[in-house]
């Protein structure tokens, strides 16, 4: 009897990045276990999981969602609507204590239940206003809420990774020495930049209203320049992380993003595709715009598939937009 593929928690999996993630491990022969705090409508989601209520509380029983798992993807993530930067809304404390404290809670019981590998989803946001290229030598300096919150998860899932926890020092140099082995347990933390893909609800998906204004002829849009990356190519660096000798993981921080877009590259891609002629927005300004460098993720086999992903997704979102309501969506 063969044996089972490993089963992968993955917390927030419901949620924009999370079920990206989840729909690449699950095509990728893992289980999948997603933990939300609400449970999906049937048939919401193509691939097949289970489902365990979560909540990212640090006195919750996180003992279910845990239970037997093999590794858990941590990104879970509790802010305002729509608002990562600034998510911490009028309640500060309680956004520390949902997103540094709870997260940390509940890779300290993923380590304790057995759990062999965890992958924190943490964020571009840590290096603040550092000037790029950006590396995972850089010492960060974040200086949003949002950026302090993951920083300060990425070290503590470090802390987790030695053994005994005490040798730790404050890092100057986050994740270049190598941690000494925690026998059975090893994390890492993917620096993840701006997310795009199709995702369920559609509305939701990155990019959608732009779609819609520019097909109601109501389209209004900044310039801007920023980094982004497929979710697809999100899943493949978890995916990676998870498959990894044990030392590629050990407290280790990898940088995750792909290409640098204009809004204006954006709208002028829609419009062709929807094949609406119109007005695009002005050019941004790509020298303020830092890059990461994600050179390490390469060394493990990372691939991302650049302009051919970015092209697919807005064919998709063309089609999505054209099409009637009732009609069924293929997913790239």
């Amino acid at each position: 009897m063969s044996e089972k593929p490993p089963l992968v928690l993955v917390t927030g999996g419901t949620g924009y990045v999370g079920q990206l993630i989840a729909r690449h491990l699950a095509g990728h022969g893992f289980r999948i276990r997603l933990a939300s705090r609400q449970r999906p409508p049937e048939g919401r989601f193509s691939f097949p999981f289970e489902w365990v209520p979560f909540e990212l509380d640090p006195q919750a029983d996180f003992g279910a969602a845990i239970a037997d798992v093999d590794h858990v993807v941590h990104a879970a993530f509790q802010h305002v609507a729509g608002r990562y930067r600034g998510g911490e809304g009028d309640d500060v404390e309680g956004f520390y204590r949902a997103n540094r404290d709870a997260s940390l809670r509940v890779l300290r019981e993923a380590k304790a239940a057995g759990v062999k590998r965890a992958v924190f989803l943490s964020s571009r946001g840590v290096y603040g206003s550092l000037e790029g290229p950006l590396d995972e030598t850089m010492v960060p300096e974040p200086d949003t809420h949002y950026g302090h919150v993951k920083l300060a998860v990425e070290r503590g899932l470090r802390r987790l990774c030695l053994d005994p926890p005490e040798t730790l020092a404050p890092l100057a140099v986050p994740a270049v020495t190598p941690a000494m082995p925690s026998v059975g347990f090893a994390g890492a933390s993917l620096r993840v930049t701006g997310v795009y893909g199709l995702v369920e609800p559609l509305e939701r998906t990155k990019w959608m209203s732009i779609a819609r204004q520019i097909l109601d002829g109501t389209l209004e849009i900044a310039p801007r320049v920023a980094t982004e990356v497929h979710g697809e190519d999100v899943g493949q660096a978890v995916a990676l992380l998870l498959d990894a000798p044990a030392e590629m993981a050990m407290g280790q921080i990898y940088n995750c993003s792909d290409l640098l877009l204009s809004n204006r590259e954006i709208v002028a891609a829609l419009r062709e595709a929807l094949a609406r002629p119109g007005s695009l927005p002005e050019r941004g300004d790509e020298r303020s715009v830092a890059i990461m460098c994600c050179d390490r993720l390469r060394r493990l086999g990372w691939q991302p598939g650049g302009r051919a992903h970015f092209a697919g997704t807005i064919d998709a979102l063309a089609g999505v937009c054209g099409a009637e309501a009732n009609e069924p969506t293929t997913f790239p």
